[in-house]
């Protein structure tokens, strides 16, 4: 169907095909990989462009791209391995996330990589979020593995058990940390919702996805495990207030149901509170955004605007919401069918696009932002090197996984897994290798779920990546 559409607009119903765009910059010089969306709604969006990061997994290069209306891209650059969490900062830098080095980028308007950011104290950089301060700070997320004898927390729980931690840092100018805050420390483990299993002998604690300020200056952070949104002071660490999750001190009004395995939490210039909210323990499952006022002496939260999209949309991770300039919002639905919707302040669509079928991005943004020089043809952000390691498919995964890596010569690898305490869980290879694309099959047997760091070594060089089991 979507061949016999490939040169007809159809106004009436305002859909559009990416494929069929005649434009100044000729298709044909865009990158065959990159995926071309389809837009089925087109009425006076706002301005700027849609940012996304495709494919988030599978086959094919990774990119950064910036779409117009219309879906051709209108600057895009390749990176060597997945990203995500491709957006603009209030200093006017476009940053990413990338899984190659588990850091994030900041670019100029020339996309010229210019920084770099990442967690210390033995965390992990997160690829969830980061915000650049007006001081010159960033604030990002962190992970990490900590032993925990569970039973003393839960009856039946393992004596030594492996929990995957998350932890928030603010990092200077210098490179130093001038602020941290673990969540073991504050919450409890009995805090969890139904995604987190406590008797399991290794899993996900808080999952913490998003950070944001507030209005005063201090931090507002989403805790998906929890089904939380918690206010942190960011002097002391200790916490203001708790939204959601079953230490709720709020009581919500108009709105019923609350939220569920939230992916964003962000403040808006009114003091409100935009959420994302997939939904997943909803009945029925479906996903939407909400906004929130907050009365943080009589402890309402009311909810004064959301949209859930019709027929519903069962996003069961990632996705945001953002508000625009003009009032708009826009709603990145993450691993859904459908990639975004754009609704104006009446609650009418007036934009959405779909990517091809199994193609999906992390989030998905818009922002009026031109890039010097044009579209951009750069090929890779770093330089090439004799090997690559590609992000393993499908992520998350269950029963298997396969891991696939490329080699510019004839060399030596080995091919390990590990745990996220940095224990040896198997070698998948140990051998000579030609020169070209190899991959090997992951199946995890009897391990439990959580996180596992595949790292290949091939001669004196070494990558690795994180792969999410889930049983």
């Amino acid at each position: 169907m979507k061949s016999l559409l490939l040169h007809i607009f159809i106004f009436t119903t305002g859909i559009l095909s990416a494929q069929t765009r005649v434009s100044s910059i000729p298709v044909d010089s865009i990158p065959s990989d990159i995926p071309l969306p389809t837009i089925t709604t087109l009425k006076n969006p706002a301005e700027g462009n849609i940012f996304a990061t495709v494919p988030f997994w599978g086959g094919g290069n990774s990119y950064l791209v910036a779409y117009d209306n219309l879906g051709t891209p209108v600057f895009y650059r390749r990176t060597p391995g997945y990203s995500s969490d491709f957006k603009v900062q209030e200093n006017g830098l476009l940053t990413y996330y990338d899984y190659a080095s588990q850091k994030f980028f900041a670019m100029d308007s020339s996309l010229t990589v210019v920084d770099s950011f990442w967690t210390k104290n033995g965390f992990t950089t997160d690829e969830h979020d980061i915000k650049m301060l007006e001081n010159g700070n960033v604030l990002i997320i962190g992970y990490g593995g900590k032993f925990f004898d569970m039973s003393q927390y839960v009856q039946g729980g393992d004596r030594n058990a492996s929990v995957l931690i998350s932890a928030i840092q603010e990092i200077d100018k210098n490179r130093n940390v001038v602020f941290e805050w673990k969540d073991y420390e504050h919450y409890k483990f009995t805090d969890v919702g139904p995604a987190v299993n406590l008797l399991d002998p290794s899993f996900i604690y808080t999952r913490i996805n998003s950070v944001d300020l507030d209005l005063d200056g201090n931090l507002i952070i989403s805790a998906r495990n929890l089904d939380e949104v918690t206010k942190i002071d960011r002097k002391s660490g200790s916490i203001i207030w708790r939204l959601g999750g079953k230490n709720n001190q709020f009581k919500f009004l108009i709105d019923t149901i609350g939220f569920s395995a939230q992916h964003s939490a962000k403040v808006l210039p009114s003091g409100n509170l935009l959420i994302y909210d997939d939904g997943l323990y909803h009945t029925p499952h479906f996903s939407r955004a909400i906004e929130y006022r907050l009365d943080t002496v009589s402890k309402t939260a009311t909810m004064i605007w959301s949209y859930r999209h019709s027929p519903d949309i069962r996003s069961v991770f990632w996705g945001n919401a953002q508000r625009l300039n003009n009032g708009n919002t826009l709603i990145g639905w993450g691993r859904s069918d459908t990639a975004a919707t754009e609704i104006d302040p009446k609650g009418e669509k007036v934009f959405e696009m779909t990517f091809p079928h199994d193609i999906f991005s992390y989030r998905i943004f818009r922002f009026p932002f031109k890039v010097r020089g044009g579209l951009s043809s750069v090929s890779d952000v770093y330089a090439k090197a004799d090997f690559s390691l590609e992000q393993n498919f499908p992520n998350p995964f269950n029963p298997l996984t396969t891991i696939t890596y490329k080699l510019s010569t004839e060399t030596h690898i080995v091919l390990k897994v590990f745990d996220i305490l940095g224990r040896e869980v198997v070698t998948l290879e140990n051998e000579n290798k030609q020169a070209g694309r190899h991959t090997a099959v992951f199946n995890p047997k009897n391990l439990p779920s959580g996180i596992y760091i595949y790292r290949i070594q091939a001669g004196n060089a070494i990558q690795s990546r994180s792969m999410l089991y889930i049983k």
